[in-house]
């Protein structure tokens, strides 16, 4: 038996109860038991589904357990599960604290449903193949790491530490928790004698959910060897939220000249990152300069340097579109499906794209020298995108799993940015931790087919944010997308954009046309007082009491406008964030001090719709 035993003591400030958890093995390991009376119960036994002789065993280390799984004859793995029940200290609904399987799908606290069931009843999952499969994602499910827990009690956290092997994720209902390894139509080839060390799981238990993530997101830093970032998070701009992929050199270098511009005022914060995103190139697959940039791309990111930016370029390495000349040259550099065929992905209408087999000996370091030329040409800010393409199930020159398969083209793109930036987009989370410098939380903010600003899809932003925001600075640094601030949005959402972004505590990025948003605007947002905030943990209050419906994405949020955000944040330095996202206005109390927008000390506040409030501590 491996049982893990919850200690609780009443603080002696107050009756509320904190807990702790130590973890058991006995010789029985056909189950895993977390027990006290007061505290959170969990108890789970495991199920190996596989074909041969398979025995398991656990490596123990404090509250962190890794299955060992060792054949007896040759053999065929293909999932670990442990399911059983738990029990929660409180008297309010259990919620789950939901992550989506990549930077753009769903992720927060929703309510939980009971779970639909495959033919040998374990939950379904989905989510984890192209990119529009957010549609198959279920909202009882959880990928790498998973909360189950009561706004007026405790909560258990199920995470996995690293992805290396399998996917990792967990489900819930009202009264029982899954963790699986695998179980998504791959197997792993074992020989007798041969054994298959899988990824670990870290199991706690806390009356903070958001310090339970906390410490999760340490946890797996350190088994990772990651230091806290030490560095300040980008500041800049980036072409897509109003260009989209219509860009050319004259958009480029005009923004440019008004960066420069706004470097000279002393009151504002410099930016330090110009980024040019998709539609500068012949193709995907063809990284090379189209001719709306006659100049090239070594000349221009040259030219950007020279102003005092980082150069950012975007590219989408893992795929390349049935279009190019790449694709016609190479008929087995292809990750293909069951009848052979290279699997393919429509990405909105914009073409069709497959996938590149980095274990293939040739097209691996093909793509690396891609993305290498590009950052060898000075763009020392890479946003590599769609990198969920690189774990997506098929079949490849090497018999490897999805995972083991993303970890290949992950070093290959790690070893070809050298010291650039690295931003991951479109990423699977746990399995991008080590390789990036900066991971996006959230879906896009804005479409080609309607660019906004809207208030709906800065909302559905920010609960992504809140949902993940407990990485930042330990992982890497959050990238919820970047701000908006023309109109539609005025003075009030101008300041709720701004507070949106400044709740993630990470990169800072502005995607309107500098040449012609309002000066102001960009005054306020890249003004030295608000950008120096940025860089530190910020914990949203009581989150657990902020219920959403889990859905495929921002344009969901149009026709359901069902998520909710807490209205209130608090920053390392004491700074109080204030940020309604709701439909109507919104009476609160401000803990005290300045408000910096206003510079009021009124802690009376009746904030409008999409409002936004600083609130510095008196001196």
């Amino acid at each position: 038996m491996i049982w893990f035993l919850f200690s609780c003591n009443a603080t002696e400030k107050e009756s509320a109860t904190t807990c702790t958890s130590n973890v058991g093995i006995a010789d029985d390991t056909t189950s895993i038991s977390l027990q006290n009376n007061s505290c959170s119960t969990l108890t789970l036994s495991p199920q190996l589904l596989s074909e041969g002789e398979l025995t398991l065993q656990w490596e123990k280390q404090g509250n962190v357990l890794t299955p060992i799984i060792s054949a007896q004859q040759d053999s065929l793995f293909s999932g670990l599960v442990l399911s059983g029940e738990y029990s929660l200290k409180g008297q309010q609904e259990t919620r789950l604290w939901k992550q989506g399987y990549q930077s753009w799908w769903w992720s927060g606290v929703t309510a939980l449903i009971e779970p639909e069931y495959d033919d040998i009843g374990i939950p379904l999952v989905g989510g984890d193949d192209h990119g529009t499969s957010a549609t198959d994602e279920k909202p009882y499910s959880s990928w790498w790491l998973g909360l189950v827990g009561k706004a007026d009690g405790d909560s258990i956290l199920l995470g996995a530490l690293s992805a290396t092997k399998t996917r990792v994720w967990t489900a819930f209902s009202e009264t029982q928790a899954w963790v699986v390894w695998g179980h998504r139509e791959e197997s792993i080839s074992l020989a007798a004698g041969e054994q298959l060390r899988l990824d670990p799981i870290w199991i706690h238990s806390g009356v903070d959910a958001f310090d339970l993530h906390v410490e999760y997101a340490k946890m797996a830093a350190e088994y990772h060897s990651i230091p806290a970032r030490q560095d300040r998070p980008p500041i800049g701009w980036a072409t897509w939220y109003t260009f989209y992929s219509h860009i050319d050199e004259e958009i480029v270098r005009g923004n440019l000249d008004v960066a420069l511009e706004l470097a000279e005022n002393p009151d504002l914060e410099p930016m330090t990152v110009f980024q040019i995103d998709d539609g500068w190139q012949k193709s995907w697959g063809d990284w090379t300069a189209d001719e709306t940039f006659p100049s090239g791309m070594e000349q221009l990111a040259s030219d950007i340097r020279a102003a005092g930016f980082d150069a950012g370029l975007w590219m989408a390495p893992f795929y390349v579109s049935t279009s190019a000349p790449i694709f016609a040259a190479h008929d087995d550099w292809w990750v293909l499906d069951e009848n052979d065929e290279p699997i393919t992905y429509g990405n909105l209408g914009t073409g069709n794209y497959a996938i590149i087999d980095v274990t293939h000996p040739d097209a691996g370091p093909w793509m690396r020298d891609q993305v290498a030329r590009q950052h060898q040409q000075g763009w020392n800010y890479l946003k590599l995108d769609f990198l969920y393409a690189g774990a997506q199930r098929g079949k490849r020159y090497q018999d490897v799993t999805g995972m083991e398969a993303f970890h290949i083209g992950m070093q290959y793109l790690k070893e070809a940015s050298g010291d650039a930036f690295f931003l991951a987009c479109g990423a699977p989370m746990l399995p991008s931790l080590g390789y990036a410098d900066a991971f996006r939380t959230g879906a896009d903010i804005g479409f080609d087919f309607d660019p906004g600003p809207r208030h709906e899809y800065l909302r559905w932003q920010t609960r992504s944010t809140m949902a993940r925001s407990w990485q930042n600075g330990i992982w890497w640094w959050v990238d919820p997308d970047q701000m908006l601030l023309r109109s539609p949005f005025e003075g009030p959402q101008v300041q709720g954009s701004i507070v949106a972004n400044l709740i993630s505590g990470g990169s800072w990025l502005i995607g309107d046309d500098l040449r012609s948003v309002d000066r102001e605007k960009l005054e306020l947002a890249l003004h030295k007082d608000i950008v120096g905030l940025s860089g530190q943990l910020v914990r949203p209050i009581d989150p657990l009491s902020y219920i959403s419906g889990a859905d495929i994405g921002p344009v969901s949020e149009l026709g359901t406008p069902d998520d909710n955000i807490s209205p209130r944040w608090m920053m390392a330095d004491g700074t109080e964030l204030l940020l309604n996202m709701t439909d109507r206005d919104l009476a609160m109390e401000a803990s005290g001090g300045i408000e910096m927008f206003s510079q009021s000390t009124e802690n009376t506040r009746n904030l409008q719709s999409g409002e936004g409030e600083i609130w510095a501590p008196s001196p």
